[in-house]
């Protein structure tokens, strides 16, 4: 049968039968698929959790519901609605996460939820939010087939989304007079690929930005259609391309071509986490967004803001309000006639949702004072992909009641109080949305005895007397009502069947611009980045042997710089102390010449760098900086 791979945000068409998978000539992936998806039916397998568990002990699932719903109503009445914590995967089906939504938000009315899409596509949010006026792409993954330009700045394709990679070489290798633009400390994959490939020190990216900016300001056709453009304009004109090729130690012509050619040609602007994932994060999504404005690249065929999403259905968390803040349709609850919009759809009295709302790196501050009593966690491994991991496992502790409901066993599930399993990809069904909005219908396709995450928090809202939806079809024509006149659009999808829909690309309501001061100095010593693996995705996909095996960075290892190599004595194989403010950890060495002098690169997927990050966060997304870890030493312990 045909479905959707459940890893990145590209959304692959491919075809399940007999444990053997396929891809199929879906609008995404046009016929081809990655490692991960043809080996994932081993990795379905692999630590599986099948029976509910409290403290350790099997436990009827009623009995654990009945439970779970006893805390809940207990520590309402006790304390207030905000003890009750969520924190949500987002490669659920979008009815899942809708009815947990409707019920965190809606009936309980806790302001403390959040969605795991703050550690990867919130700044990315934010800054198309500001600037197009709401959280949305303006180009969809067809552009990238059609544009002259492809521009990538904090990205690797190539290892992180590789159909979509793949797609973009044959789209290359048919038009002579397309280009590939990379911006990126490291030379990767995709930079080997470039046509102009600019490689800038660690944090030199929104200097680069300001001297393409300042060349386009003076070539832009349509400069005055844009917000606070003379402000901008004011910091601009003291990045003047020598300047910054100065600084950067970077060629002035590089800086030069590059300009001339986003403002010729048709241009996809695209990044990812390494823009995302910053403590400015949501102000360089905006500086890149004004790029696409100053040459007339917003919206149209072959143009666009185009960010690389992440997980399979974060547009969707999005979309349905999973991420702290946001409410079903792209609403806020900073917006009180749109908060009375959903009380009003949901029948709940006013001021039942809270107008305050708690993030998830805000969680901390809240365990550690003892205000969270029930934190529930569902389909997501935040012991090992949070920042400061260690710290949060220990607040764990603080909390009264942790509940982990996935479907594999994980170091959060281990550490929590009542685990409850569910079923997981294709043995359940629902909608999906693409980073480009394309909305698929997933079937169910295997049988499980185990129960979709939506049956549990029907069940518990029904144990907390709420009027909860009973069945799928219920949840998706609510959820088509719900979204009515938004930008979200579900209207068209073909319930019950795989089928796939692009909801319309987004046309910008307002182009506006923000005057970013530049906080820039060269950095002295290391800078700690995070990082994909080609054959791995995320924290919770790591026990397929096959796939690890792939890999040609193991759990043990990190990369540095052959000119920092040398210049500290350390050879490939040396057993090496890393250590920052927060933490030490034991490495073997690899050297690398893919790496900007000062980097230090880790994959995430086992945990160990978020463990050594500190506490930096973008002040506007809160989504944490996991590419600025800053290391205070690094030392050879043995050769």
């Amino acid at each position: 049968m045909k479905t959707i791979c459940p890893y990145c945000g590209i959304g692959c068409g491919v075809e399940f039968e007999k444990d053997r998978i396929t891809p199929t000539k879906y609008t995404t992936n046009k016929g081809m698929m990655c490692i991960k998806a043809a080996l994932l039916p081993d990795t379905l397998k692999s630590k599986r959790l099948i029976n509910p568990t409290l403290d350790g002990k099997e436990i009827d699932l009623d009995k654990a519901l009945s439970i779970l719903s006893t805390y809940i109503r207990r520590n309402i009445k006790k304390f207030s609605k905000n003890s009750i914590a969520f924190y949500m995967g987002a490669q659920i089906p979008t009815e899942d996460q809708y009815l947990f939504v409707k019920l965190g938000k809606g009936f309980i009315g806790t302001g403390v939820f959040d969605s795991n899409v703050r550690l990867c596509m919130a700044s990315a949010a934010y800054a198309l939010k500001y600037s197009f006026g709401y959280p949305l792409p303006t180009a969809n993954y067809d552009d990238i087939d059609k544009a002259k330009t492809l521009f990538i700045i904090g990205a690797n394709p190539a290892s992180s989304y590789p159909v979509l990679w793949n797609r973009m070489l044959h789209a290359k290798n048919s038009d002579k007079d397309k280009k590939i633009i990379v911006i990126d400390p490291i030379l990767t994959e995709t930079a080997e690929h470039a046509d102009y490939f600019i490689k800038i020190p660690p944090g030199g990216d929104i200097i680069l930005l300001y001297g393409l900016i300042y060349y386009l300001i003076f070539k832009s056709r349509n400069i005055d259609q844009i917000e606070n453009i003379e402000d901008l304009k004011n910091i601009a004109m003291t990045w003047y391309p020598s300047k910054v090729s100065q600084l950067l130690s970077i060629d002035e012509k590089a800086i030069r071509d590059v300009a001339e050619r986003i403002i010729n040609t048709n241009t996809v602007f695209m990044w990812g986490m390494g823009i995302n994932q910053r403590s400015y994060g949501t102000d360089l999504g905006i500086l890149i967004a004004t790029m696409a404005m100053l040459t007339d690249n917003v919206y149209g065929e072959g143009k666009g803001v185009l960010p690389l999403t992440g997980q399979h259905n974060s547009m969707g968390a999005r979309e349905i309000g999973a991420l702290a803040g946001m409410l079903p349709g792209l609403r806020y609850v900073n917006n009180e006639d749109q908060v009375r919009e959903v009380e009003d759809f949901w029948q709940i009295p006013r001021y039942t949702i809270s107008r305050n709302y708690y993030t998830i790196t805000e969680f901390y501050e809240l365990m550690e004072e003892r205000k969270i009593k029930v934190l529930w966690i569902i389909g997501t491994n935040p012991v090992i992909s949070l920042p400061r991991s260690n710290k949060f496992k220990e607040l764990l502790s603080y909390v009264d009641l942790v509940v982990t409901q996935d479907a594999y066993e994980t170091e959060t599930a281990s550490s929590s109080d009542m685990v409850i399993p569910v079923a997981t990809w294709s043995e359940r069904a629902g909608i999906h949305t693409t980073g480009d909005r394309t909305v698929s219908y997933m079937p169910k396709i295997r049988e499980s005895n185990l129960k979709a995450d939506y049956e549990i928090a029907r069940i518990v809202g029904e144990k907390l007397n709420f009027n909860m939806n009973r069945d799928l079809k219920d949840i998706f024509n609510e959820l088509v009502k719900i979204t009515e006149n938004t930008p979200v659009d579900y209207k068209g999808i073909k319930y019950g069947e795989f089928s796939g829909y692009k909801q319309s690309k987004y046309k910008p309501i307002v182009l506006r611009t923000k005057a970013v001061e530049p906080n820039y100095s060269l950095q002295e010593g290391f800078i700690l980045i995070t990082g994909r693996l080609l054959a791995l995705w995320n924290t919770k996909y790591r026990n397929n042997l096959k796939l690890i095996i792939i890999n040609d960075i193991e759990e043990d290892e990190m990369l540095i710089s052959e000119e920092d190599a040398k210049e500290l004595g350390i050879k490939t194989g040396d057993i090496v102390e890393i250590s920052t403010r927060e933490n030490s950890l034991i490495f073997r060495a690899k050297t690398s010449n893919r790496l900007s002098k000062g980097i230090i690169f880790v994959p995430f997927h086992w945990g160990k760098a978020n463990s050594l990050m500190d506490w930096k966060i973008d002040k506007i997304s809160k989504e944490p900086a996991f590419k600025e870890i800053i290391v205070s030493s690094i030392k050879v312990v043995r050769s």
